[in-house]
């Protein structure tokens, strides 16, 4: 439990909820004026009487959403001056206790319920002591604090130590002499950065499944290891990585490193919060001019970018038939913005979906040769890290802010075009794509108006779909090859004799007049609609 006397005195529930995004705390209630600053937290003991709050936060441990009791604590923490109580909903309603609190003019925070309230009071007291220390810019306290952690984990289980981030940065280390390490661990702190190995994204992803500390086997021109997943509630925040040279560490040294999982959290939370709130603000206007907004010329000043200047949306998807759990793509994430950055730096990557999105402005939205040889090393080093099929499609150059959204339109459709089945390709430039990509829009438009289809090619597929012919296959190779029965004969391996036998009766059939150029135009086109449909 927190100290009142210690904690910031500057930060409130709204504040103190920025900085704890993603953890799985949120306000019930309208935000209460009564106690404007959170000053540390008290944990509730029904069987002691409730001390003066002083604007604290209690967490209410076991205090039941459903119980008859429930009301008059809030109501009691309101009168001893609490900022906010704090309870788990146990998958039940809290209406009538949301009424109660905003009467009482007290603000009702719900936890998730799979969140320790051990673990909630460390984070909240780590994000009091962040949010307050948030304009010391440019301090590496939080830093030296990680590699003194290293030390310490060091000391207490016997195995070189290191911390590292969800980009597999090593973030610190530590310097006990005498700990054995291997070539791996030189390689990391000589780079700051993991060396890839083979088996690196299945055990990585293992990792963060794992709900304590996990033991890495040793691999050859490895030692083994013992590392544990950092997270903040539910949220993955990097990792810890002990080496074992000789499989000794015990269930102590486990118990260890699961401990420090939770202070290097509190470190990590308080590094984060000033950039994160940054990142969240310049990401939030990246998304409005992905999103058309018409006051764009406002938003790219507020960017630091020339309204007038050249815009270019990159837009990566993951195959859309392998799904990816959170962790995996929260990595995959960091994977974009930080080879986006190599290209231009400060870009920040906006999901939508599925589909991440990173915006490139000025000198470096038109240098599109390069801009294909970063997105495709982003896609081998997707496929080598992650094991995911990385779709990319570089959207078209925009002058003018006006112009982000209909980059943005193009690489949607880029990606649209690259996940048909008949696709093997993970990389396409709409601007080299212009044609596919306009016959691609002018499909959906015939799909969403079924009135513009032609009648004849609903009539072919709907009787290839039930006799197994190939009459819309034949159709569109044979228009496609300008009605050259050798060359067409050819693409299909059949004889001409055996072709002209199925435009015959495709004229039979469907009444299909192959002469007229509007008739075939039309059929051409509502046969490519309904197929890649």
């Amino acid at each position: 439990m927190s100290n009142p006397a210690i904690t910031a005195h500057e930060v409130g529930v709204r504040e103190l909820l920025e900085v704890l995004d993603g953890c799985g705390l949120r306000l019930e209630t309208p935000v209460s004026g009564q106690h404007a600053v959170v000053a540390g937290t008290r944990l509730f003991d029904p069987l002691t009487p409730l001390g003066p709050g002083g604007g604290g936060i209690l967490l209410g441990i076991g205090v039941h959403p459903g119980a008859n009791e429930s009301a008059q604590l809030i109501i009691d923490a309101a009168v001893a001056g609490f900022n906010a109580l704090i309870i788990k909903s146990f998958s039940e309603s809290c209406a009538d206790l949301v009424q109660i609190a905003t009467t009482a003019a007290i603000n009702l925070l719900v936890v998730d319920d799979d969140i320790e309230w051990q673990q909630l009071d460390s984070l909240i007291s780590s994000a009091l002591a962040s949010a307050s220390a948030a304009h010391s810019a440019g301090s590496d306290l939080a830093v030296g604090d990680l590699f003194a952690l290293a030390n310490a984990i060091a000391a207490m289980t016997g195995g070189a130590t290191a911390i590292e981030d969800m980009q597999e940065h090593v973030l610190a280390y530590s310097t006990v002499t005498d700990q054995p390490i291997d070539g791996n661990r030189r390689e990391g702190i000589l780079g700051r950065k993991v060396p890839w190995l083979e088996n690196s994204a299945e055990v990585y992803a293992e990792l963060f499944r794992s709900p304590g500390a996990r033991r890495i086997p040793r691999a050859p021109n490895s030692l083994g290891r013992l590392a544990v997943a950092i997270r903040a509630g539910a949220q993955p925040l990097g990792s810890i990585w002990v080496v074992d040279a000789d499989g000794t560490l015990d269930a102590d040294a486990e118990r260890a490193i699961e401990r420090a999982a939770d202070v290097a959290a509190l470190h990590l939370l308080r590094a984060r919060s000033s950039a994160d709130l940054a990142r969240a603000q310049r990401s939030e206007l990246v998304r409005r001019l992905l999103e058309g907004s018409e006051s764009s010329h406002l938003i790219a000043s507020q960017m630091g970018c020339d309204p007038q200047g050249s815009f270019l949306v990159l837009a990566c998807q993951p195959a859309l038939s392998e799904p990816v759990d959170e962790v995996t793509m929260s990595r995959l994430v960091d994977l974009i913005r930080l080879h986006c950055q190599s290209h231009q730096p400060g870009i920040e990557c906006v999901t939508i979906g599925t589909t991440v999105y990173a915006l490139l402005v000025g000198a470096a939205a038109i240098d599109l040769s390069r801009i294909s040889l970063m997105a495709q090393r982003l896609i081998d080093r997707s496929g080598a890290a992650l094991m995911i099929d990385l779709k990319i499609c570089v959207g078209t150059v925009g002058t003018g802010s006006t112009q982000v959204y209909s980059s943005r339109t193009d690489a949607d459709m880029g990606l649209a075009l690259l996940s048909q089945t008949n696709s093997r390709e993970s990389l396409v430039n709409a601007r080299d794509a212009r044609s596919e990509l306009a016959l691609l829009e002018i499909s959906r438009v015939l799909l969403q108006n079924h009135r513009l289809l032609s009648d004849a090619a609903r009539k072919v597929i709907d009787a290839d779909s039930r006799s197994g012919t190939e009459y819309a296959k034949t159709l569109r190779c044979y228009l496609e090859n300008s009605r050259d029965s050798a060359a067409t004969a050819h693409a299909l391996s059949v004889h001409q004799n055996t072709l002209r036998y199925r435009l015959r009766r495709a004229d039979e059939l469907f009444n299909i007049d192959l002469a007229n150029a509007d008739d075939t135009l039309w059929l051409w086109l509502s046969l490519r609609a309904l197929e890649s449909h």
